[in-house]
C-alpha cells in the first residue's frame, strides 16, 4: 500500500493526487476520479484507470450532463447506480453512451457551509458494489478534500478583501486546529475498538492526512511571520542531538511502513549543548527531512551533524546534512532552487513553501545551504551555520 506523504500540500491538485494514489491501492475498482465544478462545467482534476481507460485528467463536460451533477443534487451523502445504461438518471446521458454500461458511485466534496466543490467517483463493472468499509474510506477522503478546498478558498477570499496575512493565518489556524481535533478524536476512539487490518490502514490514512494538514498550517504560520517581520530571534541553551533525534522520531511510523531506514550520524566530539534558536533549527530540519522521506521509496534517510570550532571565539561552525536515497533531481534544477527565491504560490519547478521557509530562516542565522543530487541517486542537502557553545558555570 502506498503510504500517505508526511509533508504538506501546496495546492488542491497535490491533495487530490495523494487521494487518488491512496484509493487506487485500497480499492480494487477500474476507475477512480475526482472532479471539480463551478455549476457550469465539470472538470476532471485527477483520475486513475486500472484497465479500461474511461476518464482522463483535464476532460470537461457541461455540469448538467455529468454524473457529478447527480451526486451533488442528490439529498443523501452518496449516490450509487448499479447499471448506468438502465438507470433512468443516466441511461440517456451522452457520457453513458460514450463509455458504456458501468456501476457508478459518487461522494460529494463539500465545504462546511454545504457548498459543493466536486466529487470523488468510482466506475467499475456493472452491478459491482463497494463494501461498507470502502465507502467509509471514500467519505473520509471527501471530508479531507473539503478541508483543503476550504483552506484555499479562505486564502483567496482574504486576498480579495485585503486582509492582513497574520489575520488570515489566525483565522485559518482556528478552523484547521478545530477540524484536526475532531479528526484525531474520532481516530483515537476508533483505534480503541477491535479493527481489522484493513480498517487499521484506513485509520492510518486519516491520521496521515491530519498530519499533512498540521504541517501545512505550521508552514503557513512560519511564512506569514517571516513576511511580516514578526519573528523573534531567540538564544537559549538546547541539546542539538536530542532535537535531531526528535525530528527523526516524527517519521518513525511512515518509515516503517515504507521499509525506510532512518539514521542519525552524530560526528561531534564536543558537548551537544549549544546556544541558539532551537525552534528555527528544528523547523528547518523538519522541512528537509519531510521532503527526503516523501521522495524516498526505498533505502534510507540520514540526518548528520559535524562541527568545527571557530578560532578564538566561543562558537562552533555546524554542518547539518539531510541525505536520502530517493528519486533525486537534476543538478541544474537544484542549483536554481539554491540560488533563487520563489514565492509561496505553487508552480512548476517550485520546490515548495517548506524549502523557502528553510532558506529564509537560514538567512536570518547568517547561514548557507548547499546540495548535491542526481536523478535516481538521491539528494544531500547541507546547512551551515554558527552557534555559540554552551559553557557551564563553575
Amino acid at each position: 500500500m502506498t503510504t500517505s506523504p508526511t509533508g504538506f500540500y501546496n495546492s488542491i491538485q497535490e491533495a487530490t493526487a495523494h487521494v487518488i494514489d491512496v484509493l487506487s491501492d485500497i480499492l480494487h475498482v477500474n476507475t477512480i476520479f475526482i472532479a471539480a465544478n463551478d455549476g457550469v462545467t465539470n472538470v476532471i482534476v485527477d483520475s486513475f484507470n486500472r484497465e479500461e481507460v474511461l476518464v482522463r485528467n483535464g476532460e470537461e463536460l457541461p455540469f448538467e450532463l455529468s454524473y457529478c451533477s447527480l451526486v451533488l443534487n442528490h439529498s443523501a451523502d452518496h449516490l450509487t447506480i448499479s447499471e448506468t445504461s438502465t438507470h433512468p438518471q443516466t441511461r440517456d446521458l451522452d457520457v453513458t453512451k460514450t463509455i458504456g454500461n458501468h456501476s457508478f458511485t459518487g461522494i460529494p466534496i463539500r465545504m462546511k457551509n454545504g457548498q459543493g466543490y466536486g466529487t470523488i467517483c468510482i466506475l467499475d463493472a456493472p452491478s459491482a458494489q463497494l463494501t461498507e468499509t470502502e465507502m467509509k474510506a471514500l467519505k473520509a477522503m471527501a471530508v479531507f478534500l473539503g478541508y483543503v478546498v476550504e483552506l484555499e478558498k479562505d486564502k483567496i477570499d482574504a486576498e480579495a478583501s485585503s486582509m492582513s496575512k497574520l489575520d488570515l493565518i489566525s483565522s485559518l489556524s482556528n478552523k484547521i486546529r478545530f477540524s484536526l481535533t475532531e479528526i484525531w478524536g474520532a481516530t483515537d476512539l476508533m483505534m480503541t475498538t477491535e479493527l481489522t487490518e484493513e480498517q487499521q490502514q484506513y485509520m492510518s490514512i486519516m491520521e496521515a492526512s491530519s498530519r499533512s494538514l498540521m504541517m501545512l498550517l505550521n508552514n503557513i504560520l512560519d511564512y506569514s511571520k517571516i513576511e511580516s517581520g514578526q519573528i523573534d530571534d531567540i538564544e537559549d541553551p538546547f541539546d542539538l542531538r536530542t532535537m535531531m533525534e526528535n525530528v527523526l522520531s516524527l517519521y518513525t511510523e511512515v518509515a516503517a511502513q515504507r521499509n525506510l531506514e532512518l539514521r542519525l550520524d552524530w560526528n561531534l566530539a564536543s558537548s551537544p549543548i549549544f546556544i541558539g534558536d532551537e525552534a528555527k533549527i528544528r523547523r528547518m530540519l523538519i522541512n528537509l527531512v519531510d521532503n527526503a522521506v516523501k521522495f524516498t521509496s526505498t533505502g534510507s534517510v540520514t540526518l548528520s551533524a559535524n562541527t568545527q570550532f571557530v578560532t578564538n571565539a566561543p562558537e562552533a561552525e555546524l554542518e547539518v546534512r539531510v541525505k536520502d536515497t530517493g528519486i533525486g533531481i537534476s543538478p541544474n534544477k537544484l542549483k536554481m532552487w539554491l540560488e533563487h527565491d520563489f514565492g509561496p504560490s505553487p508552480s512548476y519547478g517550485n520546490p515548495g513553501l517548506g524549502w523557502q521557509i528553510t532558506k529564509q530562516l537560514l538567512k536570518r542565522m547568517n547561514g548557507t545551504m548547499t546540495g548535491v543530487s542526481e536523478p535516481g541517486n538521491g539528494t544531500e542537502i547541507t546547512l551551515q551555520f554558527t552557534l555559540k557553545t554552551y559553557q557551564e558555570s563553575a
